[in-house]
């Protein structure tokens, strides 16, 4: 059944991209977004964080504790601020507060969410180069950019992978440590996706 969803979400996003109109995806089926299963399970896949690191999982765990009353952007640099938020977020959760995350705080900022707000349900997509017309890889990265900054993303009209969506790119891959090539590679969908997972922005 998710398989037949995402493939029309795809498909939906696809005609969108090709007419030059940035969307975000549909919502997954009724029945997803009712489910009660947690997100307990990839809440355990996820690294230890500490202060002074870089990268999506950062990113991602910013944006989540914004979305829990914290005043913190994503800047994806796990630095001072963050890190009087997480402790905060510890001690009110009955978890040491050391700023360290680890499986305990995962599971109380992540794991929580129901599942459908952690899980992608793109397919796999192949490598994006700037300047590519690509309508189905383009719409994939303004989704994902979308749920990321909550605003609108420029670029991509007619499928085309131009310069003002890679610049917005760059900056994405500056932030969490992927070298600002502007392509998009495995590592560039790798953090997108775990970004916007972390955050609990898919789905409903």
């Amino acid at each position: 059944m998710r398989k037949f969803a995402a493939r029309g979400m795809v498909m939906a996003l696809l005609a969108l991209a090709t007419a030059g109109i940035a969307a975000t995806s549909t919502a997954p089926t009724a029945s997803a977004c009712s489910s009660q299963e947690n997100s307990s399970a990839y809440a355990a896949t996820l690294p230890q964080v500490n202060p002074g690191d870089r990268g999506a999982e950062v990113k991602g765990m910013q944006l989540r504790l914004r979305e829990l009353g914290y005043g913190l952007n994503g800047t994806g640099l796990y630095a001072d601020n963050t890190l009087s938020a997480v402790k905060d977020f510890q001690r009110k959760h009955g978890i040491n507060d050391s700023g360290i995350v680890g499986s305990k705080t995962w599971q109380k900022l992540v794991g929580v969410l129901p599942k459908f707000r952690t899980e992608n349900l793109w397919a796999t997509t192949p490598q994006l180069n700037p300047g590519d017309r690509n309508p189905a890889a383009v719409t994939q990265v303004i989704d994902h950019l979308m749920r990321i900054t909550d605003g609108e993303v420029p670029g991509g009209a007619n499928g085309v992978y131009d310069a003002p969506l890679a610049d917005v790119v760059k900056q994405f891959q500056r932030q969490v440590g992927i070298k600002d090539s502007g392509i998009v590679g495995a590592k560039t969908w790798h953090a997108l996706s775990t970004v916007v997972s972390v955050r609990g922005n898919w789905g409903c």
